[in-house]
């Protein structure tokens, strides 16, 4: 079974420009394709190899397009465009010879600037997760890649619960330590559940069809196994889709992430 940052390790620069390739383990699977966290997190990964170092992640857009099965496949990145502050840059996941994911992001410097604007302040008097039962991994019942995080329900109800409401909130971080890199925050921000599944009867599933990320503040010094904290809520809903939204507070308690997600959920 691969750790996540022996996943990381796996993305490797081929002979030809621009081209890489990664390996998934199949411990890192959702049915039968990794999920989206870890697909868009491997061709960052890849991104920020050739990505100047005074240009931090500031928007990330992916669409998932097919499965992306246990083995090694390839990651084709294409640079846009890299002006005086912003790089643009696009990333596919190539497996079987088809694209599975693809991944659209910006770097940018940071710029001087009078105004700063606070971000969202974490939730207060939200329950420590030290108290909060954790979810357990039930092999056969429970997403295969799940067993790799630790997850713990603050606020709403569990998938195929029948829920009157969409939104919950909980509090995430790996099972392993290393530096919570760009890729690690990633893959973290898709761990949980969608807004949806905890609104229809089992069984059912869902995936994600579209996911869009932003940056507000950087990340140092934090590691893995820290404790984050992730709001995820639904903006509407209808002919099975959804449309969510999500605000992840980092162990400092600034926020780190904005997501925005269009979901599908089949309802048998």
């Amino acid at each position: 079974m691969m750790d996540f940052q022996t996943l990381l390790g796996s993305v490797k620069a081929t002979e030809q420009a621009n081209q890489y390739t990664a390996c998934i383990d199949e411990s890192w699977l959702q049915g039968r394709t990794a999920f989206g966290g870890l697909s868009a997190a491997l061709v960052v990964k890849a991104m920020l190899q050739q990505i100047p170092a005074d240009r931090r992640l500031r928007s990330l857009a992916v669409m998932f397009v097919g499965p992306v099965p246990a083995g090694e496949h390839r990651i084709l990145l294409r640079e846009l465009r890299s002006g005086g502050s912003v790089t643009h840059i696009q990333g596919d996941m190539v497996c079987e010879g088809e694209v599975a994911a693809t991944v659209s992001a910006a770097f940018g410097k940071n710029r001087q600037s009078a105004v700063t604007l606070a971000g969202p302040a974490m939730p207060a008097a939200v329950a420590a997760p030290e108290n909060i039962e954790a979810l357990p991994f039930i092999e056969g019942l429970t997403p295969t890649f799940t067993q790799h995080f630790d997850m713990r329900i603050c606020s709403g109800a569990l998938p195929f619960s029948q829920a009157k409401s969409a939104d919950f909130s909980v509090w995430l971080r790996f099972k392993q330590s290393g530096s919570a890199d760009l890729a690690a925050l990633i893959a973290l921000a898709d761990m949980p559940p969608m807004p949806g599944l905890n609104m229809i009867k089992a069984p059912g599933m869902g995936s994600s069809l579209s996911w869009y990320l932003e940056f507000p503040t950087a990340v140092t010094g934090a590691d893995m196994s820290d404790w984050w904290y992730y709001d995820y809520r639904s903006q509407a809903a209808g002919d099975g889709y959804f449309n969510n939204y999500a605000t992840v507070w980092g162990p400092n308690g600034k926020a780190v992430m904005f997501s925005r997600q269009v979901a599908t959920v089949f309802e048998k």
